[in-house]
C-alpha cells in the first residue's frame, strides 16, 4: 500500500479517536449531552443507552429529576430549591414522584419511537401518557405573564415536577403536524431520540461529534 495513504489513514484515525475521547459515556444528568432538541426528548434520553445495552439510568434519585428539569429550563432555580427542600421533608413523596416519572419516561420513549417507524407502542403506554397529560393540565393555570399568556404549573411538591415533565411531552406530541418526526439515533450503544432540524432532514445521529464519529472510526477499523 502507498505509504502516504497509510499515513493519511493513521492521521484520520487519530483525529477521530481524539474526538471520541472528548465524549465519554454519560454519567449524570448534569453532564449528559442535550441532543434531543426538546426537553421531553432529553428527558427520555436520561437512560444513557437503549441499543446494544440498556443503561445506565441517570435518574437514580429524585434530586436527579430536579437537576435535569432545571438544566433544560423547565423549572427555575427557586422552584428547584423548593423541590429539594420538599424532598428532604417528604422522602416518600419524592420516591413516589421519581418512580412515576420513570414510568412516564419509558412510556414516552415507546410512544415517540413510533414516529421513527418503530413498533406501535402498547396501548398501555399511550394510556399512561394520556392520563399524565390530563392530570398535568388540571394542575395548570392560564395566566398573563410579562411575555404574554401561558399555561403554568405551580411547582411546590415532588408530584408537581412530574406534571411539568408531562406537560412538556404533551406539547411536543400535539405539535406533530407542524414538525418533523422524532428520530432514533442508530449509533452503537445509543438509541437516543432527537428532533431533526437539519436543513435537509437527513440527520441520523443524536450527535455528529459522538455517535457520528464513533461510527466512522468503527468502519475505519473494519476496512
Amino acid at each position: 500500500m502507498d505509504p502516504d495513504c497509510v499515513t493519511r489513514k493513521i492521521n484520520l484515525y487519530r483525529y477521530n479517536f481524539g474526538s471520541i475521547i472528548g465524549f465519554p459515556m454519560a454519567k449524570s444528568v448534569s453532564t449528559m449531552r442535550l441532543s434531543g432538541g426538546h426537553p421531553a426528548l432529553d428527558f427520555v434520553n436520561t437512560v444513557d443507552s437503549r441499543r446494544g445495552r440498556l443503561g445506565p439510568d441517570l435518574l437514580t434519585k429524585f434530586v436527579d429529576l430536579v437537576t435535569f428539569s432545571q438544566r433544560v429550563d423547565l423549572i427555575s432555580g427557586a422552584a428547584a430549591a423548593t423541590l429539594r427542600q420538599a424532598a428532604e421533608a417528604s422522602p416518600g413523596a419524592a420516591a413516589k414522584a421519581l418512580a412515576t416519572g420513570i414510568d412516564l419516561r419509558e412510556s414516552l420513549y415507546r410512544v415517540f419511537l413510533e414516529e421513527d417507524g418503530g413498533a406501535i407502542a402498547p396501548e398501555g403506554d399511550a394510556n399512561v401518557v394520556k392520563a399524565a397529560a390530563i392530570v398535568a393540565r388540571s394542575h395548570q393555570v392560564f395566566e398573563q405573564l410579562a411575555g404574554g399568556w401561558a399555561w403554568t404549573t405551580k411547582v411546590e411538591t415532588p408530584a408537581d415536577l412530574v406534571h411539568v415533565l408531562s406537560s412538556s411531552a404533551a406539547d411536543l406530541l400535539v405539535s406533530r403536524p407542524n414538525r418533523r418526526s422524532v428520530k432514533e439515533c442508530k449509533g452503537d450503544n445509543c438509541g437516543w431520540l432527537f428532533l431533526d432540524t437539519s436543513k435537509g432532514g437527513r440527520r441520523i445521529w443524536c450527535s455528529e461529534a459522538s455517535c457520528g464519529v464513533h461510527n466512522r472510526v468503527r468502519k475505519f477499523r473494519q476496512s
